[in-house]
């Protein structure tokens, strides 16, 4: 599935291949990168709604089977209808999504196209139907809403595979972790001034002057924020994904307090964690994303990571971008934004390891790379953002060259010689 966007921000236009698992965005700043991915957020977070797929005949006959037909066949659903409603969705909400005025949108455009490979999945995904139903528990079969019950159970499925749970750390992260309680704080401030103010009042001015503008992405990281209470008494089966950012990139262990807030306990250090404020930089930026693999994760998610390197070291860059691989390779979906060489170049490595010769193999062993880490090159997508458009960059077994950070790296060469020569020539 393609994702397309016209008059974007600082985008003239730009197309992404959605059916990637792992999306990279790279290139200077102030090219739309992050237009995109909260465009992307919202596509997700709209999920597909549920009248765009009813309304399919196809899909209709389809959940009348009561998934008995594992195969889609002559009742494929209209998927590209079904993506033009759910693309419109996106739309239309563009200015919800960033929190902006309506008029900052008005030549934007979205739009989806379904590639051969939406069916397929869709089709094999659907060969688990009967399974899911069969599990379902049993209720008699006269009652009126059995029928109605089972077709949102299949519904949901097939929104889940078209539209997975979409999840988007954003770069202003370190702040959302510090400053999540004050926040919430000042809106509870101000419902309290609403409530209390007189009849009279314009409660319109009032939100005009007190309330702070929120797009999605940052609404709801500060929902996450002031509930960690509550979702930490989920465990995720992915922890060991938590485990493995804690060992090799934190040196210690996220937890949350009894105040409900983040708070980091040091490898070694004293017994009492500390609040995250108090914690190195790389700590704020994790810490959320540690939690989430704790307790939230679930097979199929998609991350989206703006600028996972933040605040950290290059060896933790490429550390980092080796957790994300094993993600990748475990199930989940992940887009990234980034203009790290570190973690570029540590992506190509993991692309070129995949190569099946015997001395790969071996080097793979010599060097310490995690096989499990290993990306095979067709579940890699690289787009440079310049020129006001998004440009695909090939990969290959050999990996791939981001054009604008390999001129810069030369530059830089080049001037270090000039210096060098200057000095000592």
């Amino acid at each position: 599935m393609r994702f397309r966007v016209e008059n974007l921000g600082p985008l003239r236009e730009a197309e992404i291949d959605l059916g990637k698992d792992l999306i990279v965005l790279t290139g200077p700043n102030n090219t739309g990168k992050t237009y995109l991915a909260w465009s992307v957020y919202g596509l997700h977070r709209l999920r597909a709604t549920m009248e765009a797929l009813i309304a399919d005949p196809a899909l209709t006959a389809f959940l009348a089977s009561k998934g008995s037909e594992t195969d889609f066949g002559g009742t494929s659903p209209d998927w590209q209808a079904i993506l033009e409603k759910t693309a419109a969705g996106c739309q239309a909400s563009l200015s919800r999504i960033f929190a902006s005025a309506p008029e900052t949108f008005e030549k934007a455009r979205v739009s989806l196209v379904g590639g051969p490979d939406l069916a397929a999945r869709a089709a094999s995904h659907a060969r688990d139907l009967p399974g899911i139903l069969a599990a379902m528990p049993a209720l008699p079969a006269d009652e009126p809403q059995i029928s109605t019950i089972r077709d949102l159970v299949v519904l949901l499925k097939i929104r889940s595979w078209v539209f997975p749970n979409c999840i988007l750390f954003p770069a202003e992260r370190i702040a959302v972790n510090m400053f999540a309680k004050e926040l919430a704080l000042k809106r509870t401030e101000l419902v309290s001034e609403l409530l209390e103010a007189d009849a009279g009042t314009n409660a319109a001015l009032v939100l005009q002057r007190r309330a702070g503008r929120y797009a999605w992405p940052i609404r709801d990281s500060l929902q996450v924020a002031n509930d960690l209470a509550n979702i930490a008494k989920e465990k995720s089966p992915f922890a060991d994904l938590a485990d493995d950012l804690e060992r090799v990139v934190l040196g210690g262990k996220v937890v949350v307090s009894d105040l409900g807030e983040l708070s980091f306990a040091h490898d070694g250090g004293s017994d009492r964690p500390l609040p995250v404020h108090l914690t190195a930089s790389v700590v704020k930026s994790l810490a959320s994303l540690v939690f989430y693999f704790r307790h939230m994760a679930k097979q199929g998610d998609f991350l989206i990571i703006d600028e996972p390197e933040l605040n950290l070291h290059p060896d933790n860059q490429r550390k980092i971008a080796r957790v994300l691989a094993k993600a990748v390779n475990r199930g989940f979906k992940i887009m990234m934004s980034t203009h790290s060489d570190y973690v570029l170049r540590e992506l190509n490595h993991l692309v070129m390891l995949s190569d099946p010769k015997e001395s790969v193999s071996q080097v793979i062993d010599e060097l310490g790379y995690d096989r499990a880490s290993i990306l095979p090159p067709e579940k890699l997508g690289v787009y440079l953002f310049k020129e006001q458009t998004a440009q695909p960059v090939p990969v290959t077994v050999d990996g791939f060259q981001v054009e604008t950070i390999e001129r810069e790296i030369a530059a830089l060469n080049a001037d270090a010689q000039a210096i060098y020569a200057a000095r000592f020539g």
